[in-house]
């Protein structure tokens, strides 16, 4: 029980020590960039699972601001960001291609892909930033919304014939879209900064459209959950005060 009580002691009083040492925050804007880690069902290349995105690693780039209140740990941030998770691949178009075979129960199919899964968010939320002059960490919660600006677009042609050719269409969907993390700022000066980032995000599932689908046999994508983590580097420049 005591040691439980010294850990719960311990994880009251760390932040609040640290908050006390902080030195004054002041606003600031920066470019990062670096890669998006597809995540979960959107990275997954399960051809029978209907969620599943085979998303790629891509590059992930961004525009951060932060403003804080009289200089407290406490801000508003906000982040517009464009993110590429590539494209499916010539072993992705081969197990969808196998998996409608099967489940249309035909001699061959043929699978075109086209496209990238790329999207564009907009988010604000609360920002914590403390630590000293030179070093700061910071903690935030954002949430807005997620435009996808395409995603791969998937052909099936059932045998030669041109007939039974259907399509997963490329979307376009506007959803709720979130992100969390943790940020590194080391100060060269005080106007001028090197920040680390590494964040999770995600969205509510964007919609998929599916043309001259007549059945529901093999994998039918209605729904695509769109979620990565995201690791980036950048300059932060600072505004206000000296």
């Amino acid at each position: 029980m005591k040691a439980n009580l010294l850990l719960l002691g311990l994880a009251l009083g760390l932040p609040t020590a640290a908050l006390a040492q902080s030195a004054p925050n002041r606003s600031y804007f920066g470019f990062n960039a670096g890669a998006s880690y597809a995540t979960g069902n959107f990275r997954s290349t399960d051809a029978e699972n209907a969620e599943a995105g085979f998303a790629k690693t891509g590059f992930h780039v961004t525009l951060d601001g932060a403003h804080f209140f009289g200089g407290k740990a406490l801000g508003l941030a906000g982040q517009v960001a464009f993110s590429d998770n590539g494209r499916l691949l010539a072993n992705d178009v081969a197990r969808l291609g196998a998996g409608y075979t099967e489940a249309f129960d035909v001699d061959f199919t043929t699978v075109r892909a086209t496209g990238r899964y790329r999207r564009l968010t907009a988010l604000v939320g609360p920002t914590l930033l403390f630590g000293p002059e030179k070093f700061k960490v910071e903690v935030r919660g954002l949430a807005g919304v997620q435009q996808m600006l395409g995603s791969p677009q998937i052909t099936v042609q059932l045998e030669d014939d041109p007939g039974s050719t259907f399509t997963q269409r490329s979307s376009h969907s506007l959803t709720f879209g979130y992100a969390a993390g943790l940020g590194l700022h080391y100060n060269f000066s005080s106007r001028v900064g090197l920040v680390a980032r590494g964040e999770f995000q995600g969205s509510s599932p964007i919609t998929v459209k599916n043309d001259n689908r007549t059945n529901a046999a093999g994998r039918l994508s209605e729904k695509q959950p769109v979620t990565a983590f995201t690791s980036t580097l950048g300059l932060a420049f600072t505004l206000g005060g000296r």
